[in-house]
């Protein structure tokens, strides 16, 4: 399940330029209410030369803007609020959640709600997001994001049915909700509503084709299923929208493997280590397809690596000790097949028949 916070929901952001005029003061009013009137229009002025800049994708420019507004106009809830999204999409989650949490005191509204929800989330604070959520709702009863990010909390603390019924209620507000569709999956998936979750994927693919992960996950499930041949397909579909997507290739050099194209498939295991050379799964993964090229030296050279990454895995000390096998290496199979069979991997007992004469 991949995280939720890079993919923000903006709908509410800088969503309306100021009408800016030049009212008459009257005679009668201090300097000091004169003063005020000139430090808020000028905020103004700043609030929507913001929003300029950041249609323009200048966001530091745009965020600058909006400090200056806040500094001359404090309580301008409209800045807070836009300056905490774009804190938000700045990653600055704590400064994010300060802006929302002003605006909660001076203007409760749901945009400022929803700000703050996503804050707490991204700050792993789950249950006050989702009461923060809750609140958005309140104010906007069709306020499909909060729903579709309530659902995401709840997820994230294991509660899948809640979080289907959040995603759900989402799908309902905004039929064409490609990410809520792709979530919904992945609920289904820890329910384990395995058809249900694959139509999500499917559907999710459909509304957006550069979902690489509704792809990937796609074709995990059909794998799973055994259907290896069109999991294959979703694979390279995933892996052409995000070509450093090294799930996918993983995955796919897997699908590879169960159909018996061994070369591809370590050609697949070798691009995901190319992406991510500590990824142990594909490591491990390539060493198993070089066991059936009879590549024996070479498989037992990437279950080193494992072990060294990780020296606790059973089967990979059974597997390098098959490989050693091979090679005539019968002291050094028996070795591994001895520290499987004590990190819990009993079917290694079988082996170690062969190997009395080494006792």
């Amino acid at each position: 399940m991949r995280r939720y916070y890079p993919i923000l929901i903006i709908a509410c952001l800088l969503f309306f330029k100021l009408q800016i005029t030049g009212q008459q003061i009257n005679t009668a009013q201090t300097k000091v209410a004169d003063s005020i009137q000139m430090d808020d229009q000028q905020a103004e002025l700043l609030y929507n030369k913001a929003i300029d800049y950041y249609s323009e994708g200048h966001t530091d420019s745009a965020l600058r803007a909006l400090n200056s507004a806040i500094h001359l106009k404090p309580g301008f809830a409209n800045a807070l609020n836009n300056s905490g999204f774009i804190k938000y999409i700045l990653q600055d989650y704590l400064g994010a959640f300060v802006d929302f949490d002003a605006v909660i005191e001076i203007e409760p509204n749901d945009k400022a709600y929803f700000g703050r929800g996503l804050s707490r989330m991204a700050l792993d604070s789950l249950e006050t997001a989702i009461t923060d959520f809750d609140k958005a709702i309140d104010f906007e009863p069709n306020y499909a994001e909060a729903f579709y990010y309530r659902g995401g909390a709840n997820y994230l603390l294991g509660n899948y049915q809640l979080a289907v019924d959040d995603y759900t209620r989402a799908i309902s507000l905004k039929n064409d909700y490609a990410i809520a569709y792709n979530d919904r999956g992945s609920a289904y998936v820890s329910s384990g509503r395995i058809e249900e979750a694959k139509n999500d994927f499917y559907k999710a693919s459909l509304l957006d084709p550069t979902l690489y992960f509704a792809f990937n996950s796609l074709g995990g499930i059909k794998m799973n299923l055994g259907d290896a041949e069109n999991a294959l397909a979703d694979f390279t579909a995933a892996v052409k929208v995000n070509p450093d997507y090294y799930y996918a290739f993983n995955n796919r050099g897997k699908a590879r493997f169960l159909l018996g194209d061994y070369d591809r498939a370590v050609e697949d295991f070798s691009k995901a280590l190319e992406l991510a050379p500590e990824y142990l799964a594909a490591l491990n993964n390539r060493a198993n397809a070089k066991f059936k090229l009879e590549d024996y030296k070479g498989a037992i050279a990437d279950y080193n690596q494992v072990v060294e990454y990780n020296p606790k895995i059973a089967v990979v000390y059974a597997n390098r000790g098959n490989s050693k096998e091979m090679i005539r290496d019968d002291k050094g199979a028996c070795t591994d097949w001895k520290k499987a069979v004590e990190l819990g991997f009993t079917k290694a007992t079988e082996y170690l028949k062969k190997c009395k004469k080494y006792e």
